[in-house]
């Protein structure tokens, strides 16, 4: 798939290596010169000066043949008008990244509409929903819905108290059905088997029916607590959005804010109708405990910085606060990050890469969740009449090792499988899968897919 990349900032550079990785053929356009030459250094890409604006420029970079478009650079006016040429010229697909709110709240018309865009994606508000997720969740440490909330994944990590630590997964209790598709163990992810043990300081993705979720988690010795006080770190837009977003999903919930800058603090507290917005630095230890940050619930760092996020993070961990989330830009330090006890580590980059991966999947892809450092997907996706997996029972099917079926949704009803299920045409599928066996594990479900 050809894929044309207008701005390599963080999320363009993100996106560009991914693709790269994966052997799309990949050309980025970036006018600054500094950008060009990290690229030239650290990827295997087609770099083109100049403005993604440019129609010379676009031709230039192949668009006439392109598949996809993506314009992700620091301004939103110049990313939808390079999607609207690159719709001009044929290309099929096109994303891009707008982040001023009043783009996205406009009533009267879509803007998707109206300029032909396939997806705008706001890697702050796609960051504020997951974390509002975890707020909602929080015995758990990631959180994701599939098939329109009927399908719930979610991510616990074992404990010294944990009931379940040292027991084969063949031996949980199963009376509610669920399925256990991956564990993420010393920064490596398993797909695992009934035989496994389960360790201590694992993490495992659980996937069950949304409404059976809360009685397979107290199976397994996990308990949900009410989320009541949330401080959040950073009146940048990611905060703003959370805060938005709790206010009119949670109208109870008592929300704090910490705005270093006075304007900002002013003008979200005009903004937002219950949230107490504080001015102040959030890494002053004494300004923490005056505001009682000790009896938050739940303390969400989303500054522009990731040393303050990480900093103020750990402090609040050690005035007692119930639970942490961090937001960290700089993926490369995420495993590391992770042994220092910050509960939940988020990445926009990542999160916004999920997003946009499904128009890149072959097959009906409904969507698409990157997470590990091994780059594993889950994928929603719909069996197509005539492919391999059709009509067969599991244990019958040659799934690549590396990939498994958590649940499979046909018409309204949710479906745990077991070897002797069988797939339908049609069947909507929340598959798991490592790198290595995604493009195997799709062609399954392919119309014309071949067998391995």
């Amino acid at each position: 798939m050809k894929v044309i990349i207008i701005g390599a900032g963080k999320v363009g550079f993100s996106m560009a290596q991914l693709l790269s990785d994966e052997e799309h053929d990949v050309v980025v356009i970036e006018q600054s010169p500094e950008r060009q030459q990290v690229l030239e250094e650290e990827l295997d890409v087609q770099i083109i000066s100049g403005s993604g604006s440019s129609t010379s420029v676009l031709e230039l970079a192949g668009v006439r043949h392109a598949d996809m478009l993506l314009a992700v650079t620091e301004f939103d006016e110049l990313n939808m008008l390079a999607c609207l040429l690159a719709k001009k010229y044929g290309v099929k697909t096109t994303v891009a990244r707008v982040r001023n709110p009043e783009y996205l709240e406009v009533k009267d018309f879509s803007l998707n509409d109206v300029m032909g865009i396939d997806l705008i994606i706001n890697p702050e508000r796609v960051t504020a929903l997951e974390i509002a997720q975890i707020a909602a969740n929080p015995e758990a440490l990631n959180v994701d819905y599939y098939a329109d909330g009927k399908v719930k994944l979610v991510e616990l990590e074992l404990k010294e108290d944990s009931a379940v630590l040292n027991k084969r997964i063949k031996e949980l209790d199963t009376s509610v059905p669920y399925n256990i598709v991956a564990i993420a163990r010393k920064h490596k992810m398993l797909v695992p088997r009934g035989d496994d043990t389960l360790q201590l300081g694992d993490h495992i993705h659980l996937v069950a029916r949304t409404v059976d979720m809360q009685e397979v988690e107290k199976s397994l010795g996990f308990f949900s607590r009410k989320v009541e006080h949330i401080t959040i770190l950073g009146g940048g837009r990611t905060g703003y959005y959370l805060a938005q977003i709790l206010e009119e999903h949670k109208p109870g919930i008592n929300i704090k804010i910490i705005e270093k800058d006075k304007a900002r603090a002013r003008q979200i507290s005009q903004k937002l109708k219950n949230a107490l917005v504080i001015q102040g630095d959030g890494s002053d230890y004494q300004l923490l405990e005056e505001e009682n940050i000790a009896y938050s619930d739940l303390f969400v760092a989303v500054t522009d910085d990731d040393k303050i996020n990480l900093l103020c993070a750990l402090i609040a961990r050690n005035l007692g606060v119930g639970k942490t989330v961090c937001q960290m830009k700089r993926t490369d330090v995420m495993p590391l990050v992770e042994q220092i006890g910050i509960d939940t580590i988020l990445s926009p980059r990542v999160l916004t890469a999920g997003a946009i991966l499904k128009y890149l999947r072959v097959g009906d892809i409904i969507s698409v969740t990157l997470f590990g450092e091994e780059r594993a997907e889950m994928l929603e996706l719909l069996a197509q009449p005539g492919a391999i997996a059709v009509n067969k029972e599991l244990q019958n099917i040659k799934i690549p090792s590396g990939s498994l079926i958590g649940a499979v949704v046909r018409g309204e009803k949710v479906i745990i499988p077991d070897g002797s299920f069988t797939i339908k045409a049609h069947d909507r599928l929340i598959v798991f899968s490592l790198e290595k066996s995604i493009h195997k594990t799709e062609r399954l479900f392919l119309n014309g897919g071949r067998k391995f």
